[in-house]
């Protein structure tokens, strides 16, 4: 009778070895744009990002899920350009705008956590522990990436503008035409070994891209070629050192 169990037992052992074993697909997350690839690969679900600041680099983070169709929430940020954000590649048909909640900002964005798969925060100088704690909770419960535009404790991905610098005014005439940026990502995202590129954030049409050096000299020729096209127009830069952005340290 034991050996009667053994034999079962084997056979149904090797029924599931030589079964076919579909692997486990892990979730590819959320994409992010192309120029954005260096610092992070995509934006994880029930990941939290602080960025620092409130200005182009938050709101580049919504742009690629947004084109992709997820909806995107947007919570304390009445400053918000819409027509910016659109040139950043946002879709704004996606955006979901919560300006001023008052006091009641914590309960609108637990709200939007559960229902789209972006929020981008502004919260207050110093929120509470308790309710850092409770949104990076439900952050992860509803699989939600979380972007903080500020301080925010239990982000597990930072990233910083280190230097920025304009280019399209020469001599004190023209129009700014595009800022080329030096972006750091740290903490656990990217293992402990911060990451940097170098961005348009934006460029002269208002996207975002690459600003490495071969991008630079490829954005200085097209540049140079509109000008020449143009035939000297006085309002806008003309010459190698109107379209040179200048390093800041």
């Amino acid at each position: 009778m034991v050996a009667a169990r053994r034999q079962r037992a084997a056979a149904a052992l090797a029924s599931v070895v030589d079964a076919q074993i579909e692997p486990v697909r892990e979730d590819p997350g959320l994409p992010v744009l192309p120029a954005l690839h260096g610092l992070l690969p995509g934006l994880r679900r029930g990941q939290v990002v602080e960025v620092d600041g409130t200005g182009a680099l938050a709101l580049a983070l919504l742009a690629a899920p947004s084109q992709d169709g997820s909806w995107c929430g947007v919570v304390r940020m009445p400053e918000l350009g819409v027509a910016a954000a659109a040139e950043l590649g946002c879709n704004i048909d996606r955006l979901l705008l919560v300006d001023e909640p008052g006091e009641r900002w914590v309960d609108v964005t637990a709200a939007l956590l559960e229902s789209a798969d972006v929020v981008l925060l502004q919260p207050p100088a110093r929120p509470p522990t308790g309710v850092v704690r409770r949104l990076v909770a439900l952050a992860r419960k509803s699989g939600s990436a979380l972007v903080v535009a500020g301080g925010w404790e239990g982000s597990s991905l930072r990233l910083k503008v280190e230097s920025s610098s304009w280019s399209g005014i020469d001599q004190g005439h023209g129009r700014l035409r595009s800022r080329r940026v030096k972006v750091v990502a740290s903490g656990r995202m990217v293992g402990g070994r911060p990451r940097t590129a170098w961005l348009w954030l934006p460029g002269p049409d208002g996207s975002v891209s690459n600003a490495d050096l071969a991008s630079v000299a490829s954005m200085e020729e097209r540049l140079a070629a509109r000008a020449a096209a143009v035939g000297g127009d006085d309002t806008e830069p003309t010459g190698d050192d109107a379209t040179s952005p200048a390093e800041v340290a």
